[in-house]
C-alpha cells in the first residue's frame, strides 16, 4: 500500500490540528453529558419511562435532520469554497438560499406531525405506552428551531473555525440536557415536561448559533471587494446541484443512526429500545471524536481539492486518520473486553445489550483506519455519490434489523449497525483512492493501531484473563495498558505528528502555521 503521509503535513495539518484539538474537547464534554443524561433518565425515571424518551429524542432527530435538507453540508461546502476562491460578496444571498426552504419545509412538518401523532406512535410503539403521545406533542413544536439551529450552527464551520459548534452545541447545550433532566425528575415532572425542556434547549442555542453566523458572514462581505451579491438563479443553482442529493444523504445517515432504536422499540418494547440505546451509548465518544475531526478536515480538504492539490489532501487526510486512530483504539479497545462493568453504570437491566456493544466496538476498531473519508468524497463535491452511499447503507441497515432483531433480539441490532459503521467507511476510503487519487489509509493509522494493539490491547486480554470481565478487570487493563500506551505513543509522535495536534490543543503555533491554508483567513 503506497502512503503519502510521510511527507511533513504542513500549514493544513497544523490547521486542523487547532480546530481538531478543540473539537475533541467539545466532543468528550458532549460524550460524557450524553452518559450522564441516561443514567439520570434510568436511575429516575425507570427504564421503561426512559425508553419512550429515548424513542421519541430518535424520531426528534431523525425529522429535524431531514427537514435540514442537508444545507449544513452544503453551506459548509460553499463557504469555504467561496471564501477560498474569492468570492465572500456571494455569501449572504447563499444563507439566505439554504435557510428559506428549512424554514418553511420544518415549519409544515411540524404542523403535520402535531396531527399524525397517534398513528405515528402507534406504528413505532405499538401503542403501547399511552405516555408516547404526550411526549412526543411535547418536542413537536421546537422542530423547526432545532432544524435551524443544527443547520447554522454546523454553518459556521464554513469559516474556518469550530468555536460557535463547540462552544453553543458541543458544551453550552449538552451541559444544559442533564441539568434539566435532574431538575424534572426532582421535581417529579412529568416525562412530557422532561421532553420539552429537552427539545427547547435548541431554542436558546438557536440564538446563539444565529449571532455567530451572522457576524462572520457581516466580516467577510465587509472584506471582499465587491458588494453582496443579489440572491438569483445562478447562487441557488450552484448550492442545491450540490445540496439536494445531500439532503437525501444526511436523511439517510440519520436513519441508520437511529432507526434501529425505532425498530427495537416497535418491535420488542420502549423498554428494549432504552436499554439498548444506553448500552451502546459507549459508540459515542468514538462517533464524536471522529466527527469532531471529519468537521474541522472538510473544509480544508475542500479548499486543497479545489486547487488540485490532491497530493496535499492525501497527506492531510493520513495524517488526521492516524490522530482518530491513536484517540479511539485504546478506548474501544476496552469497551471490546470489559462491557459488563461499563453497562452496570446504567442500571443491571441494560447488561443485555453486552453482544451489541462488542460488536459495535469491533466495528469502530476496523472503520477509523479509514480515516475522514466519508468527508473526503463530500467536500470534493460528490454529493450524489455519497447519497448512492448511504443509500446503500439504509437498505442493509433497515432489512437487516427488521430481519434479526425480532429473532435475536437487541444483540442483532448492535450488530447490523456495526457492519453498518465498517460499509459506511469502506465504500468512501475505495472510492476517494480510486475516482479522487486521495488515499485515506496509511501509515499514520496502522502505527497507531499497532501501539494501541500492543500496549491497551495486551493488558485488556491479561486483564480479562486474570479478573474476568469486571470492574477490576476494566481498571488494572486500563491503567497499565493506559501508562504503556502513552509512553509508546511518544516514540512515534513524528509519524504521527502529535507534535502538531499536541500544539493545536496547547494553541501554540508550530513551523508551518504560517503556510496558506485551503480556506482564506481564520476566524478562530
Amino acid at each position: 500500500m503506497t502512503s503519502t503521509a510521510a511527507a511533513p503535513a504542513g500549514g493544513p495539518a497544523a490547521s486542523v490540528a487547532r480546530g481538531g484539538a478543540l473539537n475533541l474537547i467539545g466532543a468528550l464534554v458532549y460524550g460524557a453529558c450524553n452518559f450522564v443524561l441516561l443514567i439520570v433518565l434510568n436511575r429516575s425515571l425507570g427504564v421503561r419511562t426512559a425508553g419512550v424518551i429515548v424513542v421519541a429524542i430518535a424520531l426528534f432527530n431523525i425529522v429535524t435532520t431531514v427537514c435540514g435538507l442537508g444545507t449544513s453540508t452544503g453551506l459548509v461546502r460553499t463557504i469555504s469554497k467561496e471564501r477560498a476562491t474569492g468570492r465572500a460578496e456571494r455569501l449572504p444571498a447563499t444563507v439566505r438560499t439554504a435557510l428559506g426552504p428549512v424554514l418553511l419545509v420544518s415549519t409544515a412538518v411540524a404542523l403535520a406531525a402535531w396531527f399524525l401523532v397517534e398513528p405515528v406512535t402507534h406504528r413505532f410503539a405499538s401503542g403501547s405506552n399511552p405516555e408516547m403521545v404526550p411526549v412526543l406533542r411535547a418536542m413537536i413544536p421546537f422542530i423547526p428551531a432545532a432544524t435551524l439551529h443544527t443547520v447554522v450552527v454546523q454553518a459556521t464551520r464554513g469559516f474556518d473555525t469550530m468555536v460557535p459548534q463547540v462552544a453553543i452545541e458541543r458544551i453550552g447545550r449538552a451541559l444544559s440536557l442533564p441539568l434539566v433532566v435532574i431538575a424534572a425528575a426532582t421535581l417529579d415532572l412529568s416525562p412530557a415536561v422532561v421532553a420539552a425542556a429537552w427539545a427547547g434547549t435548541n431554542l436558546v442555542a438557536l440564538g446563539f448559533s444565529w449571532r455567530a453566523l451572522s457576524r462572520r458572514v457581516d466580516a467577510a462581505v465587509a472584506a471582499a471587494p465587491g458588494p453582496p451579491v443579489r440572491r438569483d438563479r445562478a447562487v441557488s443553482r450552484a448550492f442545491w446541484a450540490f445540496t439536494a442529493p445531500r439532503a437525501v444523504g444526511q436523511a439517510s445517515e440519520v436513519v441508520v443512526n437511529w432507526m434501529d432504536t425505532v425498530i427495537v422499540g416497535a418491535v420488542l418494547s420502549t423498554t428494549a429500545a432504552g436499554i439498548y440505546a444506553s448500552g451502546t451509548r459507549y459508540l459515542l465518544p468514538g462517533l464524536f471524536a471522529a466527527e469532531a475531526l471529519m468537521q474541522v478536515t472538510g473544509p480544508r480538504v475542500s479548499g486543497l481539492l479545489a486547487r488540485r492539490r490532491t497530493l496535499e489532501a492525501s497527506v492531510l487526510v493520513q495524517v488526521v486518520a492516524g490522530w482518530q486512530v491513536a484517540v479511539l483504539w485504546p478506548f474501544f479497545l476496552l469497551v471490546g473486553a470489559f462491557p459488563t462493568p461499563l453497562l452496570k453504570v446504567f442500571g443491571p437491566e441494560v447488561v443485555a445489550a453486552r453482544t451489541a456493544l462488542i460488536a459495535l466496538a469491533v466495528s469502530m476498531l476496523i472503520a477509523s483506519l479509514a480515516g475522514p473519508a466519508a468527508s473526503t468524497i463530500l467536500m470534493a463535491g460528490r454529493s450524489r455519490q455519497a447519497m448512492g452511499n448511504t443509500l446503500l447503507l439504509v437498505a442493509v441497515n433497515v432489512s437487516g434489523n427488521l430481519i434479526l432483531v425480532p429473532r435475536y433480539g437487541i444483540g442483532a441490532a448492535g450488530v447490523v449497525w456495526g457492519v453498518t459503521i465498517v460499509l459506511a467507511a469502506a465504500l468512501p476510503c475505495a472510492q476517494a483512492h480510486y475516482s479522487l487519487g486521495v488515499m485515506t489509509l496509511g501509515r499514520p493509522a496502522f502505527t497507531a493501531a499497532g501501539v494501541a494493539a500492543a500496549t491497551v490491547g495486551v493488558a485488556a486480554v491479561l486483564g480479562r484473563v486474570a479478573l474476568g470481565d469486571d470492574l477490576s478487570g476494566l481498571m488494572a487493563a486500563g491503567i497499565l495498558g493506559g501508562a504503556a500506551y502513552l509512553v509508546a505513543l511518544r516514540s512515534v509522535r513524528h509519524t504521527l505528528h502529535i507534535d502538531t495536534l499536541w500544539a493545536g490543543l496547547r494553541r501554540r503555533p508550530q513551523p508551518g502555521d504560517h503556510q496558506p491554508s485551503a480556506t482564506r483567513g481564520s476566524d478562530e
